[in-house]
């Protein structure tokens, strides 16, 4: 009595992904920083500087 074995089953190979680059952030221009006039006073008014911070959108990664 010879008993037979199964052969293993077939292994999936995983679906190669396509390697695509995500698209870069419309707001900060894919740099990650937006800028932002400094305002003053009372009727806020802006005094000519520039404040640097992370994008809102991407929160700084730079990519949509």
């Amino acid at each position: 009595m010879s008993t037979e074995k199964n052969p293993p089953p077939r292994r999936r190979r995983p679906s190669t992904a396509v390697s695509s680059t995500p698209p870069s952030c419309d707001t900060c221009d894919g740099t990650g920083e937006t800028t932002t006039p400094i305002r003053v006073g009372r009727r806020r008014r802006e005094i000519g500087a520039k404040q640097t911070g992370l994008c809102p959108a991407c929160l700084g990664s730079g990519t949509a």
